[in-house]
């Protein structure tokens, strides 16, 4: 028996062959049951998984994707129904596909591959939480029996960068809880909510947890449109969700215009509540003005700082209507009724630090340096793509699925546009995440060569969309 290899240190350049769980970790999405099996999909047809290649135990694999074994298993049964993976009784689960495969690009054997479909946030450009951490440990409060869903000392260094004044404060252990309370607070389960579209897939699957019905609001250049959002409020929609900025994946943050005019819409439909995810917080380049300040009493404004500030800070911060803010309090009852007072010390201490506040304008400048690079040399190369904030693009594409596989054969992951959008999808598109792109010109230069080269393949009149 052979025996069983080390993984290199250095996952990326790894062809996939063991399919070693923290490999698989970071080249699937995790949006879902879904994603997984796009992802899955997508290794085999590119020839990273290749026949034979053993797949991780469900329970291995399901807490490095944060998601439940559940998840990982359906996936598992979907990708057994499609005929690319069985199950043997002693050798696990191991990929069966014995389909057509996208042969590696010649020039990308030896070359570095990108992941720019997870989503991730570069962990160079994280602030230092020592000082943090001991700062929280200073809170009065702590070990005290009462609760305190916001200390007052957070709510002091929020509070001057807050776009409204909130009636009431509380606070959760990440964006994505935070939104999931606020949504469930709003619409209560199965109810129908009104939700842009194209929107971010971390929405949709809160959505689909909770078991909303969706009803989708278009887009344009400036956010939500007004003729939209009234053609979906004459379902009566118990929440109206949407992204202020840097929204995913369109990247448009909403001017104070707009807002006027979908507050305008919303104002004879008292029982639609209003929740603003604003996942990237700090990070943003613009600062958007909020629902709360023209209808107060039906909004509530989550703003993540996982991003900003890094995962294990564990605290998102929520404002708004006191109706809605007791309500999400109340749903955190049966479980961590309040965040630790040590995070939420911390989270102050970062917001009113200067060197710290120093540190994130530079994160937030070379994220979108990065962004802003890669749009305008895939625009000059006649692709049509668009991202005017955040850390995502949105490239238009005349196959989806092809071009994912192919860049996947020049080392470079990508998402799917299909998961952005509620119903039907409308038109073909990549989300492509910038946070980890290279800082390197040469680098950035070469993966806006590939995506021009792939796209170009695709057309049969050899021209890239834009250009006919």
């Amino acid at each position: 028996m052979t025996k069983r290899q080390t993984p290199p240190d250095n996952l990326d350049t790894d062809t996939g062959q063991l399919a070693e769980a923290d490999w698989l970790a970071r080249y699937v999405q995790t949006d879902g049951g879904g994603d997984l099996v796009n992802g899955i999909r997508d290794l085999i047809r590119s020839g990273r998984l290749q026949t034979g290649a053993r797949l991780p135990t469900v329970r291995m694999l399901a807490p490095l994707l944060g998601v439940s074994p559940a998840t990982v298993a359906g996936a598992w049964s979907r990708l057994r129904d499609l005929g690319l993976i069985e199950t043997r009784r002693r050798g696990g689960t191991v990929v069966t596909d014995l389909g057509p495969r996208v042969a590696a690009h010649p020039a990308a054997a030896d070359a570095q591959s990108w992941d720019l479909a997870q989503g991730l946030i570069d962990y160079a450009l994280l602030p230092d939480l020592r000082q943090a951490l001991l700062a929280g440990l200073d809170e009065s409060s702590v070990h005290r029996a009462s609760k305190e869903h916001a200390v007052p000392s957070l709510i002091a260094a929020v509070a001057p960068t807050w776009p409204f004044q909130p009636d009431a404060w509380s606070t959760a252990g990440s964006g994505t809880e935070g939104t999931l309370l606020a949504i469930q607070a709003a619409a209560g389960e199965r109810g129908v909510v009104a939700i842009e579209s194209p929107t971010s897939p971390r929405l949709l699957d809160i959505c689909a947890t909770l078991g909303v019905e969706l009803v989708a609001v278009d887009c344009d250049e400036r956010g939500p449109t007004p003729a939209s959002l009234r053609a979906a409020l004459a379902r009566e929609p118990a929440a109206f969700v949407y992204q202020p900025r840097a929204q995913v994946p369109l990247g448009h943050a909403i001017d104070a215009a707009r807002l006027s005019e979908l507050a305008r819409e919303l104002e004879p439909h008292p029982g639609t509540q209003i929740v603003e995810d604003d996942f990237i917080g700090p990070l943003s380049q613009v600062a958007a003005p909020s629902m709360g300040a023209l209808l107060p009493e039906r909004t509530l404004l989550v703003r993540g700082y996982c991003n900003t500030y890094g995962i294990d800070l564990r605290t998102c911060v929520i404002g708004g209507s006191s109706r809605l803010v007791d309500k999400v309090r109340r749903l955190r009852s049966f479980g961590a009724a309040m965040n630790s007072r040590i995070l939420q010390g911390a989270l102050a201490w970062l917001l009113r630090d200067e060197r710290t506040s120093a540190a994130v304008a530079r994160a937030r400048q070379r994220y979108a340096s990065r962004r802003s690079v890669l749009l305008k040399l895939l625009q000059d190369r006649g692709l049509t793509a668009q991202g005017a904030d955040g850390l995502n693009l949105w490239v238009a594409v005349p196959n989806e699925e092809t071009a994912i596989v192919s860049l996947a054969a020049h080392g470079i992951s990508v998402g799917s546009g299909r998961r952005c959008h509620v119903g039907p999808k409308a038109g073909e598109f990549l989300r492509v995440s910038t946070a980890r792109l290279p800082d390197n010109p040469a680098e950035l230069e070469h993966i806006a060569d590939c995506f021009a080269e792939v796209l170009t393949a695709q057309r049969p009149d050899g021209m890239i969309l834009g250009h006919e």
